[in-house]
């Protein structure tokens, strides 16, 4: 997503969440929505304030205390609406900073029904560490580390939330709050790194992501994700014996070898993508699965004994994975001559949503 926000964008954005008419319905403003709106329209300054000040603080994932300073923030913006909050911070196995969780319950009132429970999500880290960076501003764009993806979303909720509480309509609503600390790389293993998120979303009614997106399409599937990692070790030689019986290929052709051979194998299956984003080989080589950062060293006149490469697995359905996978274990099964591949996946990751016909459904009305 680009790394940038337009203000009005935004405004309009968080305008049009609390005034949203119905599908197919034409229906005027009413007085309560036209004060809704002026708040937003007044705010526009502080609202860019606020982006400013989260998007100063480096959170990309691994820096747990910018993300949780981020969390802080927004929850300071939370509890003067009514929200009581809680950091629910990760067990040290997860190594990720934890979550923000915020929670307003509605008024009570004799003789009507309990309000639908409403889940707003998003996403406090960054996927650009942002160190060094500071938020810049030209005229009605801003740039710097996750002003878009997603710090700019976290603001036009608070906004939206502020604008709700002006006229006092958020006093009939009940509302829960999850800003996840490791949405762009997500802790291991998943089932603790989501359970908050997951027990949030079982209490609720509907949810709304506040992260962006295109306004020329509507989502009706969502891709699963997955990691894998290719180890491969091979005969240390002479480059001089490069290709012989007794000296092989080296790990750095087999890694090409297996890439390449995932290409043509699996390249243009609908909606599956797989992509080797770090590589590494030579002959001393270390990596570092968690912080995705690796070392090598070697010389011109060896054959390689050693090569990793991480990637991801995106597919739309888990029959989808599960082919995937067995072939890209088929292919590194066939090694080169005086090579040996491992291939490791990811035990837990994003399982797809898988498109329905209820969805295509929806999309049409």
């Amino acid at each position: 997503m680009p790394n940038s926000i337009r203000y009005h964008v935004a405004g309009a954005l968080c305008a049009a969440i609390v005034t949203a008419p119905t599908p197919g319905a034409t229906q005027a403003v009413t007085p309560v929505e036209q004060r809704i709106r002026a708040h937003v329209e007044a705010n526009t300054e502080s609202a860019i304030a606020l982006l400013e000040r989260s998007v100063n603080i480096n959170s990309g994932t691994m820096n747990k205390a910018g993300v949780e300073a981020v969390g802080m923030l927004f929850a300071g913006e939370l509890q003067p609406l009514g929200f009581r909050t809680s950091w629910i911070a990760m067990p040290p196995v997860v190594n990720r900073a934890g979550h923000l969780v915020a929670e307003r319950q509605p008024r009570r009132r004799r003789g009507r029904a309990a309000p639908l429970r409403i889940l707003l999500i998003g996403h406090l880290d960054t996927v650009f560490e942002g160190e060094g960076q500071q938020f810049v501003r030209t005229d009605s764009i801003g740039t710097g580390a996750g002003t878009s993806d997603m710090k700019g979303g976290i603001v036009v909720m608070v906004q939206a939330l502020k604008a709700l509480a002006s006229v006092g309509a958020l006093d009939d609503m009940h509302v829960i709050v999850v800003l996840t600390g490791d949405e762009e790389n997500a802790g291991d293993p998943m089932e603790l790194a989501r359970d908050d998120l997951i027990r949030a979303a079982r209490r609720s009614d509907l949810v709304l992501s506040f992260e962006g997106g295109s306004d020329s399409t509507a989502v009706v599937a969502r891709r699963g994700s997955s990691d894998w990692v290719l180890a491969v070790t091979a005969r240390q030689y002479h480059s001089s014996g490069m290709f012989r019986e007794g000296a092989g290929y080296g790990a750095i052709y087999e890694a090409a070898r297996v890439l390449t051979e995932f290409r043509t194998a699996l390249a243009g299956q609908p909606l599956l993508s797989f992509s080797p984003g770090v590589i590494v080989g030579g002959e001393k080589v270390s990596y570092d699965t968690t912080m995705m950062t690796g070392t090598a060293s070697g010389k011109t006149n060896i054959v390689p004994p050693s090569a990793f490469v991480h990637g991801d697995l995106r597919f739309i359905t888990e029959g989808q994975l599960d082919s995937a996978r067995a072939v890209m274990r088929e292919i590194v099964a066939r090694n080169l001559p005086g090579t040996s591949s491992a291939i490791h996946f990811s035990k837990s990751y994003y399982p797809a949503m898988a498109p329905t016909p209820a969805n295509y459904s929806l999309v049409a009305t």
